[in-house]
């Protein structure tokens, strides 16, 4: 009777600690950690066989640079799974392929040349002028990587003014550009920029209403 019990015991046991769970675990892009139960495991793709003699879920998180990270949990089943894997932008990132403008009315005591002096004033303390052409009232910025309070070489912003031919009025907008982590621009504009900037202009040069 006590052999028959040591022997239920011992297999028991076999049975127990021989029990395992096998994921094939995929993402679009590729090149994600995969951590289970607070354990990192290796780089998508990647296979793993994890213990589980419960039977029960396990915790899995998918991380890659500039990606939004996945919490989620594995049934005890096992099997391939795939995870497709979002981009990573700032809040303030509006895709869109024609950038909106702000309008902003000059007042009437401001002449085209004190206008045009306050708003490149502006412009330059921030950013470097890639175009400027005073007689059709028209500026450009060159492209800028800190915008976000840090040094990010996947988001950049530009912006715009333009003059109308009264010269009672200056148009100005925001550019933003994202690049995906596996490459390729995607262009926008930045809501906070465009914000910052329609009321810096109007301090300096727009109507007050009354």
């Amino acid at each position: 009777m006590l052999k028959m019990s040591v022997n239920i015991i011992l297999l028991s046991v076999f049975f127990l600690s021989g029990c395992s769970t096998s994921y094939y675990i995929t993402t679009k892009p590729s090149g994600a950690d995969v951590t289970i139960m607070n354990k990192i495991h290796g780089v998508s793709p990647y296979s793993v066989k994890y213990s589980n003699s419960g039977g029960k879920t396990v915790n899995c998180i998918i991380k890659k640079d500039g990606y939004k990270t996945i919490s989620t949990t594995l049934g005890p089943q096992g099997g391939s799974i795939h995870f497709d894997l979002e981009d990573l932008s700032p809040t303030t990132f509006v895709k869109t392929f024609e950038p909106a403008w702000a309008s902003v009315q000059i007042r009437k005591d401001y002449s085209f040349d004190s206008a045009w002096n306050n708003v490149l004033d502006l412009f330059v303390r921030k950013f470097d002028i890639a175009i400027l052409e005073k007689e059709s009232g028209y500026v450009r910025t060159n492209w800028v990587y800190t915008w976000t309070g840090s040094l990010r070489d996947d988001y950049r912003v530009r912006v715009t003014a333009k003059f109308n031919p009264e010269r009672n009025k200056v148009d100005i907008k925001s550019e933003a550009n994202y690049k995906r982590p596996n490459g390729g621009w995607v262009q926008g504009s930045d809501t906070a920029l465009l914000q910052t900037l329609k009321a810096d202009v109007m301090g300096s040069i727009g109507r007050i209403s009354r």
